[in-house]
């Protein structure tokens, strides 16, 4: 099946191209050289040949979908996928609040640096494993890239992201990641932002920028806060991260 699969992913194109022109020859041919009666065994038996072949270009389609919006080492979202589901929440906010916030870990250059990137890429998957568990049906959590991640909270106010958020930063720095880096301690600094403060920072935003990408920027503003003293989470406003 495998083996079947991998074919059908390098050559799509000279499959479907070589099928068709089969099954319109053998149509000729049967209606030229066979009797009537056996035309509509064979015209079944084409037409289960092209279930079977769009079946087995579905599943190929499907799996390019996929790999095309999820990072291959934790399994999550990517940002492709970050920016497809946040700009389909924003367009549904319609008076509902919905919250970002992006996630740093601290200091992880030296867990790279002292126990290898092996080390690095365990930690980084077991934390994808426990921001997956202790995130709502409806959320969404991607990693952004290198050790930063994302997670989108429809219908949820600044009061419930921010608790969310805290409660993973309080779970994640008494986690034990285990012995790849000799159990050391892991944070993670956090900037959370609700799009209900969009419209006063798009008044005085200099920089033109969509209100999608205003968000991630206010965000990014509340994470490069919460960088300053490290394993904390940051509400943006406009006096604290301006």
């Amino acid at each position: 099946m495998a083996k079947t699969l991998n074919i059908l992913q390098n050559f799509p194109h000279t499959i479907l191209a070589v099928l068709g022109g089969c099954i319109g020859v053998l149509i000729c041919l049967i209606y030229e050289f066979l009797p009537t009666t056996l035309h509509l065994d064979l015209f079944l038996v084409l037409t289960v040949i092209l279930v079977i072949n769009g079946w087995l270009l579905g599943l190929i389609i499907r799996k390019l979908f996929i790999n095309a919006y999820r990072d291959t080492l934790t399994g999550l979202g990517n940002k492709g996928m970050f920016y497809r589901r946040l700009k389909t929440e924003m367009a549904q906010v319609q008076g509902k609040e919905l919250c970002l916030a992006m996630l740093d870990l601290d200091n992880f250059k030296q867990i790279n640096d002292t126990f290898g990137h092996l080390a690095g890429d365990v930690v980084l998957k077991k934390l994808a494993e426990i921001l997956k568990q202790n995130i709502r049906e409806t959320d969404s959590v991607v990693r952004w890239g290198g050790e930063e991640f994302a997670i989108i909270m429809p219908r949820t106010n600044m009061q419930g992201a921010y608790a969310l958020v805290e409660r993973i930063r309080r779970m994640i720095e008494s986690y034990n990641f285990g012995p790849e880096i000799n159990s050391r301690q892991i944070t993670f600094s956090s900037g959370v932002v609700c799009y209900s403060e969009l419209s006063k920072a798009m008044q005085k935003n200099i920089k033109e920028l969509n209100s999608l990408d205003l968000l991630v920027s206010l965000a990014d503003k509340a994470l490069y806060k919460a960088k300053v003293s490290k394993n904390t989470v940051v509400k943006w406003n406009e006096e604290n991260c301006a």
